[in-house]
């Protein structure tokens, strides 16, 4: 019987990366590593996992395991094993260094039938050391520096960055469907299986893998990004990274290819893919057939890759050398990474259900929902494309704030967020059972999450001049029900931002209504880097200025 991660806190201390594990497999060693931070503050830490035992599948057992190293000569270390039923749980442990550091403890956690153990709370006895996990993600690889993937891409000196939204909100699908993530899933600590999904999720992204280093061991290990940026800035406009940003695959984003695209074209092209992805998780079709049986207008002789390449090439790119590589989880993650986008203020116009619970917006014109309220999107209006768009769309793609898997409450501040999840772990409830495309697959995606609304408009360059206002709600009083509450001073701030909206507020932060140039790519991409230089300056003065007053004082 596999455990399912319940719950962990690292009181003192910060865990290790991919530590604790989410699922630790039946007869098999699994690693839980906790570390100091620096200085000599020791650590401590608890973890709850879960299991369901054969004979009572609906009951769940847990075992708590908690764990100090006071990093003190005279101070003793401790680790102590709970379990909610010691008759069918038991914890078995061998002796430990009672002080000392590094601290290092072996525990062993059998299912039984019978009563193993006779207490609530066993005292754990030491082991020697155990070797970290192969497949745990790192920063640091064979001595060189790797980049840092937290949920998003982050690569060395700010040279790339993406916010970790879209794997946090799959996470939360899994969590709630019928696939049974274990509750305490985070995205540090998924396993090379569930990785599987996410290589998926950002394959829309990087769809020639150049953020993954090619090993034959893991699929969670990380380039610096130098390859992804310079195609991304400078990339021939046939490579994957253009095609799939800029160009004639943005339906992978539920995007439009251009300016004026009839909006059934590019739900079409999206649902086109959506059948083929989904086949394929299900086995509904096989991974080695070639791409231009499956897409014939997206690549044949000349494109890159060409048409004769498999769909299992596709979605390995430039990491083929991965042996437990599973594409139809792969395949999954790909249709989730498109329901996702399709729900995203920058990509898409949705008909606001609900706009009796905006809140103003905020200082910069940025859609707000009042506390504890989140947006309920209905169809498609418009579809966007991103040659021309402002800076104003990575505003509602990226999050800074707390969220928690478990709870998808968390993501209400994210536009869109909870209808992606909801709609994603619909889609994840009908891979589990296995469920054909045109049983119910089909008819979902088209009628529900790419549903058109009844007035559609052409594709165009917005973000969210249009979103929320009295046309595209499920109201016409927005306006005046607003203005109720509101006093003369903001009636008339009201009336200039909404005059300046639906003229076109981002019109004057475009670069261009075309492809962005290579400028303006590299500015877009190194402007994170520049902060970082001008912050190194700000600090060298700041030091030199010190020095030279502290001299001045002394001499």
């Amino acid at each position: 019987v596999d455990f399912g991660l319940l719950d962990s806190k690292a009181i003192l201390g910060t865990w290790a990366k991919g530590s604790p594990l989410n699922t630790v497999e039946a007869g098999s060693e699994a690693v839980i590593q906790l570390n100091d931070n620096r200085g000599f503050s020791g650590s401590q830490g608890e973890v709850t996992y879960e299991l369901y035992h054969p004979k009572q599948p609906k009951t769940p057992l847990t075992f708590k395991l908690e764990f100090c190293d006071p990093y003190g000569r005279w101070n003793d270390n401790y680790l102590k094993a709970r379990s909610n039923n010691p008759r069918l749980v038991s914890c078995h442990v061998l002796n430990y260094h009672p002080t000392g550091h590094p601290f290092t403890a072996h525990v062993e956690i059998h299912l039984a039938d019978s009563a193993v153990a006779t207490s609530m709370d066993t005292d754990l006895q030491p082991v020697e050391d155990v070797e970290p996990q192969a497949d745990v993600p790192s920063a640091v690889a064979n001595g060189k520096l790797r980049a840092a993937y937290e949920i998003g891409f982050d690569g060395g000196f700010g040279f790339v960055h993406k916010s970790p939204v879209h794997e946090d909100m799959a996470i939360c699908a899994f969590i709630a469907s019928d696939l049974h993530f274990p509750k305490g899933t985070t995205y540090n600590n998924l396993d090379r299986k569930q990785w599987e999904f996410i290589r998926g999720l950002v394959w829309s992204d990087d769809p020639s893998c150049l953020l993954f280093k090619n090993s034959a061991e893991s699929n969670s290990e990380f380039e610096l990004g130098d390859k992804f940026g310079f195609d991304f800035m400078w990339g021939s406009p046939n490579c994957m990274t253009q095609r799939s940003h800029f160009g004639n695959l943005q339906f992978l984003h539920s995007m439009a290819s251009g300016h004026g695209e009839d909006p059934a074209i590019t739900k079409g092209r999206a649902l086109a893919w959506l059948e083929v992805m989904y086949k394929l998780a299900i086995g509904q079709i096989n991974e080695n057939d070639r791409l231009g049986k499956s897409f014939p207008k997206d690549f044949h002789a000349s494109s890159e890759p060409r048409g004769s390449s498999s769909l299992r090439d596709l979605l390995l790119g430039n990491t083929t050398a991965y042996r437990r590589a599973d594409i139809s989880r792969r395949a999954l993650g790909s249709c989730l990474h498109l329901i996702q986008d399709s729900y995203a203020v920058g990509h898409t116009l949705r008909r606001l259900r609900n706009p009796e619970d905006l809140d103003r917006r905020d200082d910069e014109a940025f859609v707000r929902f009042k506390p504890g309220k989140h947006a309920q999107l209905g169809p498609i209006i418009t579809f966007h494309t991103y040659a021309g768009q402002s800076k104003r769309h990575g505003h509602y793609d990226e999050s800074s704030e707390t969220r928690d898997p478990r709870r998808s409450e968390t993501f209400n501040h994210i536009i869109g967020a909870r209808d992606a999840i909801d709609k994603s772990t619909e889609l994840m409830n009908f891979y589990a059972s296995n469920t054909k495309w045109e049983d119910g697959v089909a008819s979902f995606l088209a009628d529900k999450v790419l549903a058109l609304d009844k007035h559609p408009t052409l594709s165009n360059a917005d973000v969210d001049e249009r979103f929320a206002l009295p046309e595209t709600s499920g109201t016409e009083s927005l306006v005046s029900s607003v203005y109720d509450n509101a006093d003369e001073e903001w009636r008339a701030g009201l009336e200039r931002k909404l005059a300046l909206l639906e003229g076109g507020l981002a019109q004057s932060e475009r670069t261009s209504e075309a492809v962005p140039s290579t400028l303006q790519r590299v500015t877009r991409a190194l402007e994170p880097a520049l902060k970082w230089i001008l912050a190194i300056f700000a600090i060298a003065l700041a030091s030199f200025l010190t020095q030279a007053v502290a001299r001045a004082f002394l001499y």
